[in-house]
């Protein structure tokens, strides 16, 4: 399993080297979504076109938020022409919306089970304090006996902290990823009874394999420091860093959805294109009449 996942993933990679058109539409509509983000985060509400200004974002950053994702779904279903899918992502961008719903619910309902969760089993400030700041009497037997107090693991805290990141990050992300492909193949209906492949052995797989390029490799980028001597140069980096946070997230999520989109479905065994030819047989040699008679 694990080699046909990375050929899978290693497959789609290429192809979008391959189809450079649709990658570029779709990095248009995804460049206009965090250019919305950017402009509603950073306008002032003082003036009434500035309020008009946040509210016009605040409604557009959904809009374009289903679009983008129905974009990726259409492309991980196989479109690879850059109008079609800029076209079918307009046009079909209220299933995603129709399908967001419940994923979003869960979305909400598993954040405040966390929280009462953790609410529970949270240590207590004063013991917490305790731990973490000895008394003199303790501090000069640890300097007597060389060794230093070790804070204990809090196993229960560290377990709730594991089931937020199993169910957030990938679960539910996994659960919409095949809503959507499934949305984008045959309709509402089809996303649903693509239920049954979410949590498979290989699609978790390939959804843990591509985390590593959408997720973790753009938030480590995102959040290295590259300091530099001159300021142009520093602005430089910068630039270069966020714009390959931009392409990673972008291409690893098509990467991940075109091989979730595969799985199953026996389209990413390559086919033979033509048949072996028939052995040939020697020719016949005719005798001559009346030899041997």
């Amino acid at each position: 399993m694990t080699k046909e996942v990375l050929s899978a993933l290693a497959s789609a990679a290429r192809g979008l080297l391959r189809d450079w058109r649709a990658l570029l539409a779709l990095a248009v509509l995804y460049a206009a979504l965090v250019a919305a983000c950017g402009l509603f985060v950073t306008t002032r509400e003082a003036t009434a076109w500035q309020l008009f200004l946040t509210a016009a974002t605040a409604v557009a950053i959904p809009l374009l938020l289903c679009v983008v994702l129905a974009g990726c779904a259409l492309y991980a279903a196989g479109e690879r022409r850059a109008i079609p899918l800029v076209t079918g992502a307009l046009k079909g961008f209220w299933k995603v919306a129709v399908l967001g719903v419940p994923v979003l619910a869960l979305v909400v309902l598993t954040v405040w089970g966390m929280n009462k969760l953790e609410n529970k089993v949270r240590h207590d400030p004063r013991a917490e304090a305790q731990e973490t700041f000895s008394t003199p009497e303790e501090d000069e037997s640890e300097v007597e006996s060389g060794e230093k107090k070790k804070p204990p693991v809090r196993w229960k805290y560290l377990f709730v902290s594991a089931l937020r990141l199993l169910l957030l990050g990938v679960a539910l992300p996994l659960l919409a990823a095949q809503l959507f492909i499934g949305a984008a193949r045959g309709g509402v209906v089809a996303g649903l009874r693509r239920l049954g492949r979410a949590f498979g052995p290989r699609s978790v797989f390939t959804y843990a394999v591509g985390m590593i390029v959408f997720a973790l490799l753009p938030y480590f980028l995102f959040n290295l420091r590259t300091p530099a001597s001159a300021g142009w140069l520093e602005v430089t980096l910068l630039s270069l860093r966020l714009g390959l946070v931009f392409l990673l997230t972008l291409g690893g999520a098509l990467m991940t959805m075109t091989a979730l989109a595969h799985d199953g479905d026996g389209e990413n065994i390559p086919a033979t294109s033509a048949t072996a030819p028939p052995p040939q047989t020697a020719p016949r040699v005719e005798e001559p009449v009346g030899a041997g008679a």
